[in-house]
């Protein structure tokens, strides 16, 4: 497995999908830190408002 991108937060999170894949997950990543984000992580990104973007709740669906 490939390590996913790990950034200090910076209060401007913005997540979206990215047309790349990790380890064959659709990879998606914070406009404001760079960090990344695959839905086989124990944890759930949300936005600089406190909201779960539909993006991430699209992915935890799956």
């Amino acid at each position: 497995m490939t390590d996913l991108a790990v950034h200090a937060c910076r209060s401007l999170c913005s997540w979206h999908r990215t047309p790349r894949e990790l380890d064959g997950l659709p990879l998606l990543a914070c406009r404001g830190c760079g960090s990344q984000w695959v839905r086989s992580e124990p944890w759930t990104p949300i936005d600089h408002t406190g909201r779960i973007p539909d993006d991430v709740r699209s992915e935890l669906r799956r």
